[in-house]
């Protein structure tokens, strides 16, 4: 399968300083002088973006270019945006300075984090096994796919607030006598995953939104609208639970759940699914999982400290306030906020197609661990020791090198 990904390398910024081999939780980035990164075990969570020196990891999205493309433009924006701008700055002229921009209309997604809400609140009422894992981020998603498949059905089967504002938003431009393709539904995203989610879903054939751009980009566009008399407010129009979502706990607040365990940081949430894995933390209903440090508000494609940010976006929540009575949901069809299509696991690593042949390799492999220090610095250009005698097994280096061994070159064992 061939694989989109929104993480891409910019090979003549990058210095070979292997700082992203450390960070990525897929072990999907090795150096040979400069950074590569492995194709089927990027996840497109942006950990590589945040931490490299040289900016050579960029996110690839859409441009205000595409605009062109259509007759009818709709942004959404992600309620992270509101955590980029001081308090004196309404938010109501953040949703105008889209329009100013060159939008026909705007969609708040934090609507739809509104619905979203509900939809969980109305699966979580009818269930009683073990504890649902939060499928809003999509880079947790992945994730689980490469690293946990057995926890894919964990994973609550409700549409991401994304899909569902796209949805919602290609049905106002129906509605005004526009044609489907005629129709452009732009998703103003905090970080690359979303931009994945977009072009390569993994719970339907095909996204509801069609381009992705990013708020880093667009910020200084906003500011200098926001900052202009003719740009006009827009009407708010979700509840602050809505628009918590954009933080860490704020999933977990709108669902009304109060037995629930929060994560954020990609490291730590893989940490809560290998213990998941193994049978621990059970006496819980609700696993809110997010990437990035913070939540949303934390993403690589944003401009301000995901702390302050977070704060923001809270005090915006509190003072908006308000609550949807679940009879809402009787305005959508029973089906519409569940996934379109079951999820597959992402096989990341096969040592080979024949079972005892493959078995032989990881023998292989535990023995030639023995010859190395165990000290995964990365010097070699691979995460750990193990990922790079991987490496050798699968013929992706022609011999084992490790700068720190000083029993010398065991390639030959």
């Amino acid at each position: 399968m061939e694989y989109f990904h929104s993480v891409r390398l910019r090979d003549t910024l990058c210095n070979g300083c292997t700082r992203c081999v450390k960070v990525c939780p897929t072990e999907a980035i090795r150096v040979k002088g400069k950074a590569e990164i492995i194709d089927v075990r990027c996840i497109d969570c942006g950990e590589c973006i945040r931490i490299c020196p040289q900016h050579a990891k960029t996110g690839k999205v859409d441009s205000l270019k595409d605009l062109e493309k259509y007759k009818y433009n709709i942004a959404l924006p992600d309620p992270a945006i509101f955590g980029q701008f001081s308090h004196n700055i309404q938010p109501q002229k953040i949703l105008g300075a889209f329009i100013a921009m060159g939008f026909d209309s705007v969609f708040d997604v934090a609507i739809a984090c509104d619905y979203v809400s509900l939809a969980i609140r109305n699966v979580l009422k009818n269930h009683s096994g073990p504890p649902f894992i939060s499928a809003s981020c999509p880079a947790v998603i992945r994730l689980v796919q490469a690293l946990h498949p057995d926890l894919i059905p964990h994973l609550i089967p409700v549409e991401a607030p994304l899909e569902i504002a796209g949805g919602l938003a290609l049905e106002e431009g129906l509605k005004k006598g526009y044609k489907k393709e005629e129709i452009g539904v732009f998703y103003i995203s905090p970080c690359p995953a979303k931009v994945t989610a977009v072009k390569q879903p993994v719970a339907r054939e095909k996204s509801n939104v069609n381009e992705v751009l990013s708020i880093v980009d667009l910020y200084g566009n906003i500011l200098k609208y926001i900052s202009s008399d003719k740009t006009k407010a827009l009407e708010l129009k979700a509840t602050g639970l809505g628009y918590g979502w954009a933080r860490a706990g704020g999933e977990s607040l709108a669902i009304k759940c109060s037995d629930n365990v929060v994560i954020d940081g990609i490291e730590q949430v893989n940490k809560v699914l290998n213990e998941i894995e193994i049978g621990k933390l059970t006496d819980v209903e609700y696993i809110e999982c997010w990437a990035c440090i913070g939540g949303c508000v934390g993403g690589p494609m944003l401009v301000e400290n995901p702390f302050i940010a977070r704060v923001r976006v809270r005090k915006l929540a509190e003072s908006i306030g308000g609550d949807l009575s679940i009879e809402k949901l009787k305005e959508f069809p029973p089906e519409y906020f569940n996934w379109q299509m079951s999820m597959k696991p992402r096989q990341i690593m096969k040592y080979d197609e024949d079972i005892s042949s493959a078995i032989a390799k990881a023998n292989k492999i535990q023995n030639l661990l023995k010859s190395l220090p165990g000290f995964d610095c990365g010097i070699c250009g691979a995460p750990t020791c193990h990922a790079h005698v991987e490496d050798f097994i699968q013929g992706k280096i022609s011999g084992l090198s490790c700068l720190l061994n000083k029993r010398g070159d065991s390639s030959d064992s």
